[in-house]
């Protein structure tokens, strides 16, 4: 077990095309709030993906093929991200889906995904019991009293998970973690040296601008 206070967390979202990476569907947003284990934000980042193909359910998402134009593919970033990811507890609400898309997409970029252990925040609030009608995002902020005003883009949901996961932990009365693996060290993957294409108004933030 491992204290809570001990550790970082990357928490991920992801927009995509679809829902399953079996069929063709490609990440087409990723969003990473990275916060130490007292919630402070340590990095943000985000960027839109050119998924080589359509972008899929623009209705839900409000991603366009415009706005794809000139962003990375992942295979580009997935150095930067893998090395934003490793050393950390993976967050995320659903995780199964964002592990199942990053699996497929690390594993056609031909980088090795780091070795990191999860955390579903989804599975959390099913865990600590709370009264609602489901469990999703934006029904376990309502509940929190969270304001959620952009949701299904990336690095809003990564945010407002990010602020609800303390308030799981604080509801589950955790101090301290099993972990199923232990967090990898940091690979000498280089930054990304493109341009990263974030959604417009979702600029991210390094520590001490949040």
């Amino acid at each position: 077990m491992v204290d809570i206070a001990e550790l970082e967390f990357a928490v991920v979202d992801l927009e995509t095309t679809g829902f399953s990476p079996g069929r063709g569907d490609r990440i087409v947003e990723i969003g990473v709030v990275r916060v130490g284990g007292d919630g402070r934000v340590l990095r943000e980042w985000t960027t839109l993906v050119d998924p080589g193909r359509g972008v899929g359910a623009t209705q839900v998402h409000r991603i366009t093929a415009r706005d794809v134009v000139g962003a990375p593919r992942f295979a580009d970033i997935a150095g930067e991200l893998a090395a934003l990811l490793a050393g950390a507890v993976v967050v995320a609400h659903n995780a199964s889906f964002e592990q199942r898309f990053l699996e497929a997409e690390f594993a056609a970029s031909g980088i090795g995904m780091p070795i990191v252990p999860a955390l579903c925040t989804m599975r959390l609030a099913k865990a600590v019991g709370l009264d609602l009608d489901d469990h999703k995002l934006g029904t376990c902020c309502t509940y929190f009293g969270l304001e959620f005003p952009d949701a299904h883009a990336a690095l809003a949901d990564a945010r407002v998970t990010a602020r609800l996961l303390p308030l799981l932990l604080a509801s589950a009365g955790a101090r301290r973690l099993v972990l199923g693996a232990r967090p990898c060290e940091v690979p000498a993957y280089p930054a990304f040296q493109g341009r990263l294409r974030p959604r417009r108004g979702f600029e991210p933030v390094e520590a001490g601008r949040a």
